[in-house]
């Protein structure tokens, strides 16, 4: 199947562009209506999907920033700039919390759906738990060797996915901060996580190229190796049938996850930068993802049923 500017089944909706720094990461609002972006540019901006508008800019970092995400309520947007992560109100003011604890750079955030906790993961290797009540530290999760570039957290609040530097992913009990399994198969640093809708599985992406997909439990269930150069970014379709995947290649394809059989491809010239956003809409079928060179957001709708 050939890569296409603009594959049957996509309509472009909106073109979102602030400046000319790469953006790293992007994130949708529970509800759909908001999207949230981190960029080199040391800000984050907060969009309004319906009208392509942005609403929003979040400045103060002193460096770039590598990744963003939104609460399940809505009420927070979390993000990570060198060293320190800061929590920002949804509602409208521009003061921020900040969280300090790590020694390196942080690239990787999470927050549990309960709402209780954010997690963040860094190139000091490790992963750190915060209370959001009161902005304390809560626990230290080590055992990865290198940096930790992604996170992602079941929908109970209680198992923590991490993938590394060191190619493993881990399963942790947040509760205890004991590790429940260790995945070898990927032969490079682990890129993105993402669960699916059901909660039942979830697919990995590496710098080998290769997008795996697991069961909770650790079974491997198939891995995809279309792609020809390292995975960035990985999301499911909000009814589970569609997996998307970003790769340097210059690509983004869009997988039937019944059969694991491609159905578009999209060309999208992708940034030098090893990590990349990728997301789809969380109840809608729709999908935002990053163009010249991560430079823009485009949001597309889809018309899902021509592949099915």
């Amino acid at each position: 199947m050939k890569a296409q500017a603009s594959p049957p089944g996509f309509t472009l909706r909106h073109k979102l562009k602030a400046n000319n720094r790469a953006i790293t990461r992007i994130a949708w609002s529970p509800e759909g209506t908001r999207l949230a972006s981190a960029s080199y540019d040391q800000t984050v901006r907060i969009w309004d999907a319906e009208t392509g508008e942005q609403i929003r800019e979040l400045y103060g970092y002193s460096g770039s920033v590598f990744t963003v995400v939104i609460t399940a309520d809505g009420r927070l947007a979390i993000s990570a700039s060198k060293n320190a992560l800061k929590v920002w109100d949804m509602s409208g003011e521009n003061r921020s919390r900040t969280l300090r604890g790590h020694s390196d750079y942080i690239y990787a955030v999470a927050a549990t759906p309960d709402g209780r906790f954010a997690l963040s993961g860094a190139y000091d290797e490790t992963i750190r738990v915060w209370n959001l009540a009161d902005d304390t530290e809560e626990k230290v999760l080590v055992g990865h060797k290198g940096r930790i570039g992604c996170l992602a957290v079941t929908a109970d609040s209680q198992t923590l996915l991490s993938g590394a530097a060191d190619g493993r992913i881990k399963l942790w009990d947040l509760e205890s901060g004991q590790t429940r399994l260790t995945l070898d198969g990927h032969r490079g640093e682990i890129l993105d996580l993402t669960l699916s809708p059901d909660g039942q599985q979830f697919a990995s992406a590496s710098h080998d190229g290769d997008v795996r997909l697991w069961h909770l439990n650790g079974e491997p269930i198939t891995h995809l190796d279309d792609h020809d150069k390292s995975v960035t970014a990985v999301s499911f379709s909000a009814d589970g049938r569609l997996l998307a995947t970003k790769s340097a290649d210059s690509t983004v394809c869009i997988w039937r996850t019944d059969r694991w059989e491609p159905v578009a491809i999209l060309e999208e010239p992708h940034s030098k930068f090893a990590f990349s956003g990728l997301a789809f809409h969380p109840s809608q079928p729709a999908l935002a993802t990053l163009g010249e060179k991560d430079k823009i957001i485009r949001i597309w709708d889809l018309d899902i049923a021509q592949w099915f």
